[in-house]
């Protein structure tokens, strides 16, 4: 790491060494973001999706109840009704980032109860799971300087959160999906941008929920993963947030990126050299 600052390359030039290392942290907590554990918990996952798959195709068969295409219209009212309500009593002025492990719990009893009714469980499991990633990724947010979440423009950085990647596949060009996610919301409105989100993390929900669709087994699933997507939503909160910190610093915001993509893959190469991760 401190060779690699003081080299200074190109690509981050002007930027503050501070900053870099930043930039530095927010790539190794995108890169840590899949690790051990989650592949684990992938695993068990794909096991209840075998079922869940049939359990889905028998439905839309037999239905006509395509069930990604409800958890997506129920994904979309949720982040409109909870993008404000999440927030309710939190402290834009208070210390952020404190309830990381109390929001981990909810969400963990709330897969177990709603996985072991399968696909039931979406009822009371969805809501209260989503809910508590918006808020665990508010007080994240508040926790950096220069972020206000009673802010409009923090309120749609807390969302555009649920559009970067997802828990459940193997990305190695995460820093990429990261900066197109990004400019696909553009300057879009509030409304367009919930609607983009929502189509995206409907995706992976459906995923989730597919893989806990079976009752009772899917119990233990449902939790496992519930702990997985909060985790991943935290990291990808706090690299968004740690970015958007150096842009707002940067003597010209657009030269963060090249940085980011220069540093990210440094780590990236270190960790397939060495075998190990890059400190």
């Amino acid at each position: 790491m401190d060779q690699f600052i003081s080299a200074r390359t190109d690509a981050c030039v002007g930027i503050d060494t501070n900053d870099c290392e930043q930039l530095w942290q927010a790539a190794t907590k995108m890169l840590d973001a899949r690790n051990i554990v989650m592949n684990i918990i992938e695993a068990l996952g794909e096991v209840a999706s075998r079922a869940g798959g049939k359990l889905q195709d028998t439905l839309k068969e037999k239905f006509g109840l395509d069930v990604s295409d409800k958890i997506h219209e129920i994904t979309q009212d949720l982040l409109w009704n909870f993008q404000s309500g999440a927030m309710i009593g939190l402290d834009a002025d208070g210390p952020g980032d404190r309830w990381e492990w109390f929001h981990k719990a909810v969400v963990v009893a709330s897969g177990v109860s709603g996985g072991f009714f399968g696909l039931r469980g979406l009822l009371w499991d969805l809501p209260i799971t989503t809910a508590n990633i918006m808020r665990s990724v508010a007080d994240i947010a508040r926790s950096f300087p220069g972020e206000d979440i009673k802010s409009d423009d923090t309120k749609r950085a807390c969302i555009e959160v649920f559009a970067i990647g997802s828990p459940m596949s193997e990305d190695d060009e995460a820093d990429l999906g990261y900066w197109a996610a990004r400019a696909g919301l553009g300057h879009a409105g509030i409304e367009l941008v919930i609607k983009t989100v929502a189509a995206r993390f409907g995706v992976v929900v459906s995923e989730k929920m597919m893989a806990q669709a079976v009752p009772i087994a899917g119990a233990a699933t449902g939790g496992a993963l519930n702990y997985a997507f909060i985790n991943y939503y935290q990291e990808m909160a706090r690299v968004h947030f740690m970015i958007r910190g150096v842009e707002r610093r940067a003597p010209d915001p657009s030269a963060v990126r090249p940085c980011f993509a220069t540093i990210f893959r440094e780590i990236r190469s270190r960790r397939q050299i060495g075998g190990s991760k890059a400190k």
